[in-house]
């Protein structure tokens, strides 16, 4: 078996998985994304068992951990006993979810910070999404890269709503998982029935009491009630081949899904017929709905979209002819899609989704939000007349020679399509945009017309203007001479009166209250003055008895102060060396306590 590392493509080495058993089939080989070192390798195999790898650079891959999900299929069954492979009991595909915490009732009421700074690996599981081929799906959940870690948890078939008679088809062959929020699980037939489901937590009623847990003992696996299901919103089938005709018999293949790292609204369906291309909205109308946090659930009418890419495969393929893809790639930015057929042709073919391209975001915001516009935009509106149920793909029926009839129904065939499919709404488009142009050269006439009306009203309201504003400067000057003549005429009425008016009267008793206030003050100045001169003299008096009254020492009184003085000095000094010392022999003496 060839492995390589999903970052490093270029880098092959061939490694032989010896441990499998002679019958033993590989149904499907990814990559864990959770690990560190991008070097786990996760094996399904036809034994309903999961087997892990450790493939290190340079190194031969090492198992990790081996574990069941389901019993194994008898070696050798009786022939009119079904075995589980008839039955649809084998696991034929498994995908990865969005990776949870094992244990989410740990950090409800912990804010993200705090939730970061305690979370560590262990508390983080990549669920696994099993697919049997009868439909039912099966889900794994454990850290599965902790090798000391405990077995993974198989828990049982997951409740599909709305509930069908046939479990949604009895030859699933492919499953995926989209990293979307929540998870969008996609289910393939091999029919060509495809079904979009959300993976959500199931809520029970009270009628649903006597669910229990169901555990086989004495088993190598047990299966336990999951608490998720899968809620189906839609279903679209693909055209595997060119089929003409509805009676035309129908071809059915497995299908297997690739996800597109670089636009999660699509995948791309490659199977023995070609290539299909399928566009989700939901992913966008999820996006929306978290983001805004809206409590109405996103509205179905935007239905899935398909695109025939490329057919390998007509009507007159023989039915044990083998028309496989071999290999299927993408490049991003752009999106180049590169296939390699089975006549060992490699296609090569640039993808572009008209339906879903990203919207451009106002660079200013709407000044009036009151009013909405309902109106469709014109591009979107186009992108709507364009969007067709029939795609002509690229047809690579290989090297088989076909026959004058069988080419001329294909040509037919094709140009039908065309004809009905992609030219009449071409024409429909080139006729609204003949309409589009129409009107907006109608309407830049009239734009036209209407900005020469206006820069003539521009300029008659300038004039105007200018002509407003003359006649302001008048008034303002004619409006200051009158104001100064009339205080001179009131000014002059008032000097001619023969009695006062009445707020002269005010002032004029304001201003003798005034005068009597300052004849009382300086009174009282000339009152302090005077009682001012008085303490003055009789401070001097007291300062010049107090000058009599001095003290007068003799000399043979100073000696004898100043020996008492010294006396007393030498005595104090006696008696503060004494302290030290008791105090030094009491110190002593405690010590000695100790």
């Amino acid at each position: 078996m060839r492995i390589a590392s999903p970052d490093t493509s270029s880098d092959f080495r061939n490694h032989n998985f010896g441990d499998f058993g002679a019958t033993t089939e590989i149904q499907r080989v990814r990559w864990h994304p959770g690990s560190t070192s991008d070097s786990h390798l996760l094996v399904l195999t036809s034994e309903n068992s999961f087997r892990l790898y450790e493939c290190e650079l340079g190194g031969a891959p090492r198992l990790v951990k081996c574990w069941k999900v389901g019993r194994a299929p008898s070696s050798s069954p009786p022939r009119k006993i079904p075995d589980f492979t008839s039955l649809g009991e084998i696991a034929v595909d498994f995908d990865f979810v969005t990776p949870t915490l094992k244990k989410p009732e740990m950090f409800v009421n912990r804010s993200i910070d705090e939730v970061k700074k305690v979370i560590d690996w262990n508390h983080i599981e990549w669920p696994i999404l099993i697919l049997r081929g009868n439909g039912e799906v099966l889900i794994v959940r454990g850290n599965i890269l902790l090798e000391n870690y405990e077995d993974p948890v198989v828990l049982g078939s997951l409740s599909i709503y709305p509930p069908s008679d046939d479990n949604y088809g009895i030859d699933s062959c492919s499953i995926m998982c989209l990293q979307t929020t929540p998870p969008i699980v996609v289910i393939a037939m091999c029919t060509g029935k495809i079904y979009h489901a959300i993976l959500l937590r199931e809520v029970l009623d009270d009628d649903d009491d006597d669910r229990k847990t169901w555990s086989q003992y004495g088993s190598t696996y047990s299966l336990h009630t999951p608490d998720d299901a899968l809620y189906v919103y839609e279903c679209v089938e693909l055209e595997l081949g060119l089929l003409f005709t509805d009676d035309d018999k129908k071809y059915n293949c497995p299908v297997y899904l690739h996800g597109d790292k670089g636009n999660k609204s699509r995948y791309f369906c490659s199977h023995n017929a070609g290539i299909h291309i399928v566009s989700l909205p939901m992913v966008s109308q999820l996006e929306e709905f978290i983001d805004k946090n809206d409590n109405h659930l996103p509205a179905l009418s935007n239905q899935s979209t398909l695109q025939y890419l490329f057919s390998t495969r007509t009507k007159h393929t023989n039915i044990d002819e083998a028309t496989p893809i071999f290999g299927f790639g993408l490049l991003q930015e752009p999106c180049v899609l590169v296939a390699l057929l089975h006549t060992g042709i490699v296609v090569d073919l640039s993808v572009i989704d008209l339906h879903y391209l990203p919207v451009a975001k106002q660079l200013e915001p709407i000044v009036n939000t009151m009013k909405k516009m309902d109106k469709e935009p014109f591009d979107a509106y186009i992108k709507k007349l364009l969007k067709r149920d029939i795609s002509q793909p690229i047809t690579k029926i290989g090297t088989r020679s076909m026959s004058l009839s069988e080419c001329l129904e294909l040509l037919y065939h094709a140009t039908n399509i065309f004809r009905t499919q992609h030219f009449v709404r071409h024409d429909k488009v080139r006729e609204e945009i003949n309409k589009k142009v129409h009107a907006l050269k109608v309407l830049k006439t009239h734009l036209l017309k209407e900005l020469d009306v206006l820069m003539e009203t521009k300029k008659e309201l300038r004039h105007n203007a200018e002509r407003l504003a003359e006649r302001y400067e008048d008034i303002n000057d004619k409006q200051k001479e009158l104001a100064c003549r009339a205080k001179e005429v009131l000014r002059s009425i008032n000097h001619k009166k023969p009695f006062l008016t009445a707020a002269e009267r005010a002032e004029a008793e304001e201003l003798k209250k005034m005068n009597m206030k300052i004849h009382n003050i300086e009174t009282r100045l000339k009152q302090l003055k005077k009682k001012f001169d008085q303490q003055t003299v009789h401070v001097d008096i007291t300062d010049s008895n107090e000058k009599r009254k001095e003290i007068v020492f003799t000399r043979n009184q100073e000696e004898a102060i100043k020996e008492n003085l010294s006396q007393m000095a030498k005595n104090i000094k006696n008696l503060i060396s004494q302290v030290k010392h008791i105090k030094t022999e009491v110190s002593l003496s405690y010590i000695n306590k100790q």
